[in-house]
This record gives structure tokens, C-alpha cells and sequence, in this order.
């Protein structure tokens, strides 16, 4: 029985030991070089002193900056915005050697991971708007780090000016090294030639011949308008790879910009064309050196370089369409194949004011003007008048003003008369008009579309003095009694209604 109780006790001690080893085990933070979910080391007694100061020194370094080539442990994917820039620093390059690469170097880090850096330089003096924006490669060895060598095209000047920029995966930045309009100052100097010394033999280096790298390059024939555009290239050669860029203008310039390449890993180079040059169609050609000067290699020429169409974005090639408000301009189907026709025929026909042929103009795309025949079975006149629609719809609505005149009409085509003096007035019905309509117009505002409107209508006419004297006068019984009467205006407002259609065809 004694032996019974003695094993129930060592049991619990070693139930009690365990539970008091995990407690210690989890309390034990885990080693700066520790992989991510990996156990921590347990700590040793001999070692108190150490840790103590190990302790201290990790206390000190938490509000510092990581050491370079540390990365520091990222939140788990999907973690949540912690609303903060990278942390971007960066050693200033003061100085170089004019016509030689200029290497930049940085270091970013971000607990949501690092989108760019981008490099932006130009010549010292130029503008806001000559920055080249130049994407900076990581390292592959060491995490954080990121660098790009500047072009010996763009180091052949007194002075450079730079700055950095970089945001993390969540789009917060960017962090600066610089700023665009404080950038960062480089000399260039030339490079200096140390004199041989007459007593000692010349040392003469010949270089080996080579050739210019072979370039492997799939032509971009079309992009979008405001969107910068990615040029890709393939650049091998046996004697390396220098002065990689990509020379572009706009179609019908005169000179080309020189955009460089940056080295994306192995033998791939890129360069991004600024959305802020995507303005209108683009020529461009990609060319490279060698290590020693060797080329240009080309893909495309000066003289036969390669044409980039630069379109309007179309909302078909949007994945998710974004919501349309109801001030937003929606497009009809075929709209950007016509966007510039602004020429067309309209035909109407409608009462009071009859029917027209008219011819029609869009100096804007919103405002219409037409001019041309009328015709109301009494006789023929002109008209003209202008459209107004404010939309680009499948249907839109239009205010619509016409003015006009009917020169000749007969309405004893309609009206029984024995009179002669009766019939003769008649005879001579003009009359000027002015309407105003609201319609509703179907189809596309850029080719075919047909149209209901109604509104109210002017109308306003003359009579003869000497026609209305003669009237009375034939009525009159007793031909001592003479009289004169004047010119008779006479004018009235009522609803009208038409309906037609517009072709545009040029």
C-alpha cells in the first residue's frame, strides 16, 4: 500500500515538472537569426550575466533604425495596415566620374512588404518635369537592399540631382531620401589620370575586342493614354552589357528622350515610360553597349523606330467596372471608332412646322448646329437652329432651338375661294417661325440616332395693305365709300411636335 502511495507522488512531480518546463519554454524569446515558427533555444543558467546584457542591448536598439542586411520579421500575409511608410534610408553619393555609371544604393524595409524603391534623376537645373524615374533592383543576397546603376549617358553632365521614394504593398508613402523639389546634389568630376612615373616602364593594358550584346525585344504596338508604359528586353552578350536604354519621342518630334534600363535579374532589363508622356502616340527604339563601348546594338532605329499607339482607355478592358454615378458620361457601344465625326444629314418631319433637310455640324461633342431646306406642303422656306446634348448615352435627352422662314405658299390648295382679290391673298402665305423643342434621341450620339421631340412654336406673318384694300373693296357695296387700309401682322404660339433621325458620316 506504501508502494502504492510512493508511485502516486512521483507522478506528480513529474506532471508538476513538465508544466512548470513548457511554462519556461514559451516565456523564452526567441533568437534575433531564428527562422519564422521555429522553436526559441532554451536560455542557460551559466549564462545569466550574458543575458542580462544581450537584454539591455535589445532594449536599446528598438527605437533605433534595423542594421543594414537584417530583415526584420513580417506580420503574417493578410495582416492588417499598419498605416506606415517603409522605413527608407539611404547613404548620400555625393560625388562621381563624369561619363561613368553612378551607382545609388538603399535600404527599405516594411512589415507589409516594399513596392519600388524608384530612383528619380535629371540633370542639375532642369525642371520639375525632366526627373527620370529609373526602378531600383533588390539584392539578392542581402534582404532590404536595393541599388541601380545611372547611366554613363546621363553622367556625362557637371551635376546630377537626384531623390528616392518607396511605399509599402498597401500604397502608404512614400518615404523619401530627397524630395523632388530638395533633391540630392552630385558632382561629377572628370576622371583623374595619374602621370606615370619617367623612371618606371609604362604599363600599357590593352583591352580585348568585343562585340555589342544581341537584344531580344517584342515591339509594343498600342497603350493607354495617362498609363505608363513597361518596355521589356533581352540583352546577352559575351562582353557584357553597358548603356542599356530605351530612346523614345513623340510622333512627329524631331529628337528622341533617352530613357536607361535597368537590370531586372539574369539577362532582362526594363524601363518605364512616365504616364505623364503618354499623352499621344510614341516612337521609340532600344539600344546597348558593351563593357567597352562596343555598338550600339539596336532593336528598331532612329529613322525606323517603332510606332506605339496611345488610346483613350475603354471600359470594356476594365476587369470590375467601377459604379456610374449619375454624373458620370456614359459611352455608347462603338463610340471611340467615331469619336471625331462631325459632319451628318438630319431628316425631321413634324406639325405644325412641316419637314426638313438639314445639314449638321458638331464643333463640340456636345453641341450640334444645322441649317438647311423646309417644306410644309403650302410651300418651301429655310430654317436653321442648334442642338444641345449634355450626354453621350444609348438615350439622351436634347434641347433643340430652330428659327426659319417659309418664303412662297398657296393655301387655296386647302381653302375654297370664288373671291379673286381673296384667292390672290392666299396665294402669297409666308410666314417666319421659331420653336423651341425637348427630345429624347436613340442610338449612338457618334453615327446613327433617331429622335421625338415636342415643344411650342412662334409663328408671325404680314398681310398686304393693298391686298386687304382690295378685299374690302370687292365687299364693299357702295364704290363712293373708298378706303385705304395698312399692312396686317398677325402672329400666334402653339404646341408643335417632330420626329427624325441624324447620320453621321464624316
Amino acid at each position: 500500500m506504501d508502494l502504492r502511495k510512493l508511485f502516486v507522488v512521483a507522478g506528480a512531480c513529474l506532471f508538476v515538472g513538465a508544466g512548470a518546463m513548457a511554462q519556461t519554454d514559451a516565456g523564452t524569446p526567441a533568437q534575433p537569426g531564428a527562422a519564422p515558427g521555429a522553436p526559441a533555444k532554451p536560455s542557460k543558467k551559466k549564462k545569466k550575466n550574458g543575458t542580462k546584457k544581450s537584454s539591455k542591448k535589445s532594449r536599446k536598439k528598438k527605437s533605433s533604425t534595423p542594421a543594414s542586411g537584417q530583415m526584420p520579421a513580417l506580420e503574417p500575409q493578410g495582416a492588417p495596415d499598419d498605416g506606415e511608410p517603409p522605413q527608407l534610408t539611404h547613404q548620400l553619393v555625393a560625388a562621381g566620374i563624369r561619363g561613368k555609371p553612378l551607382t545609388i544604393a538603399a535600404h527599405a524595409i516594411d512589415a507589409n512588404g516594399v513596392f519600388g524603391p524608384i530612383l528619380s534623376v535629371r540633370k542639375q537645373g532642369l525642371g520639375a518635369g525632366d526627373y527620370v524615374p529609373i526602378k531600383m533592383v533588390p539584392s539578392k543576397i542581402v534582404p532590404g537592399d536595393y541599388s541601380v546603376d545611372v547611366s554613363s549617358a546621363l553622367t556625362n553632365v557637371d551635376a546630377l540631382e537626384y531623390y528616392i521614394e518607396a511605399w509599402d504593398i498597401a500604397g502608404n508613402g512614400p518615404a523619401r531620401a530627397g524630395s523632388p523639389d530638395q533633391p540630392i546634389v552630385v558632382t561629377l568630376e572628370e576622371e583623374k589620370k595619374v602621370a606615370a612615373t619617367p623612371a618606371l616602364p609604362t604599363t600599357v593594358t590593352i583591352k580585348p575586342k568585343g562585340a555589342p550584346p544581341a537584344i531580344t525585344h517584342a515591339a509594343l504596338t498600342q497603350a493607354l493614354k495617362g498609363k505608363p508604359v513597361e518596355i521589356n528586353a533581352r540583352l546577352v552578350g559575351d562582353t557584357g552589357v553597358q548603356g542599356a536604354a530605351v530612346m523614345f519621342r513623340h510622333a512627329g518630334e524631331r529628337e528622341y528622350k533617352l530613357l536607361p534600363m535597368g537590370n531586372i535579374g539574369a539577362d532582362d532589363y526594363t524601363a518605364t515610360i512616365p504616364a505623364a508622356m503618354t499623352t499621344s502616340d510614341l516612337e521609340y527604339y532600344v539600344e546597348a553597349f558593351d563593357q567597352y563601348g562596343n555598338g550600339p546594338a539596336r532593336s528598331g532605329a532612329p529613322n525606323v523606330p517603332y510606332a506605339l499607339r496611345v488610346m483613350d482607355p475603354s471600359p470594356a478592358a476594365v476587369a470590375v467596372p467601377a459604379p456610374v454615378s449619375s454624373g458620370s458620361r456614359k459611352r455608347t457601344l462603338d463610340d471611340d471608332e467615331g469619336s471625331q465625326t462631325i459632319i451628318g444629314l438630319g431628316i425631321d418631319g413634324g406639325a405644325p412646322g412641316g419637314g426638313g433637310l438639314t445639314l449638321l455640324v458638331r464643333p463640340l461633342w456636345w453641341l450640334r448646329l444645322n441649317g438647311g431646306l423646309a417644306y410644309n406642303v403650302v410651300g418651301f422656306g429655310f430654317r436653321g437652329g442648334i442642338t444641345l446634348a449634355p450626354a453621350d448615352w444609348a438615350v439622351t435627352p436634347t434641347l433643340n432651338l430652330d428659327a426659319g422662314r417659309y418664303l412662297s405658299g398657296d393655301m387655296n390648295k386647302f381653302v375654297t375661294v370664288s373671291d379673286p382679290s381673296e384667292r390672290a391673298l392666299l396665294s402669297k402665305t409666308t410666314y417666319t417661325f421659331a420653336t423651341a423643342q425637348l427630345g429624347l434621341e436613340f442610338g449612338s450620339q457618334r453615327r446613327f440616332s433617331f429622335y421625338l421631340r415636342g415643344g411650342i412654336t412662334y409663328v408671325y406673318s404680314r398681310l398686304s395693305g393693298a391686298d386687304i384694300t382690295a378685299i374690302a373693296a370687292s365687299h364693299n357695296g357702295d364704290p363712293n365709300n373708298t378706303f385705304t387700309v395698312g399692312d396686317a401682322k398677325i402672329s400666334a404660339i402653339a404646341p408643335c411636335a417632330s420626329l427624325g433621325f441624324n447620320i453621321f458620316v464624316y
